[in-house]
């Protein structure tokens, strides 16, 4: 009897490169992750390292590093091959933290009307005090 193998899925990989790492270095580190990705069976493989990511400070210390170089890729894989990908991730000592999530293309939201708002009306003048004020002083 024949098995049933699911169908790819897009997935969105987050990755937290070690800031030590060297331009030539981190270069060959992308390009190692991207053939993990390959090798788990992974294609449409988008990288964006520069904008809007790039190398940032991190929000706590994560391994006594401050800062990281963040990398994302976009790419399609059968749900299983994923959990291969994530023991590679975990295994590599240049990565110092990843996340894999479901990937699905933001829906077009229909445009929004707005009704229209009525001028705002003048504000009135400074009270004048009121008697009762008047007489506690």
């Amino acid at each position: 009897m024949p098995g049933y193998t699911p169908m790819p899925r897009k997935y969105e990989l987050m990755v937290l490169i070690n800031p030590e790492v060297t331009e030539d270095a981190l270069t060959a580190e992308i390009d190692q992750i991207s053939a993990l990705i390959s090798g788990a069976e992974g294609t449409d493989i988008e990288v964006k390292r520069d904008t809007p990511w790039g190398r940032r400070r991190l929000a706590y210390q994560i391994q006594n590093f401050r800062d990281a170089t963040y990398v994302l890729y976009h790419f399609s894989s059968a749900p299983a091959r994923v959990l291969d990908l994530e023991r590679e991730l975990k295994l590599d000592e240049r990565v110092i933290r990843y996340l894999v999530v479901r990937y699905e293309e933001p829906a077009e939201a229909p445009p929004v009307e707005r009704p229209d708002r009525p001028e705002r009306a003048e504000r009135p003048e400074r009270f004048e005090r009121s008697e009762r004020a008047e007489r506690a002083r």
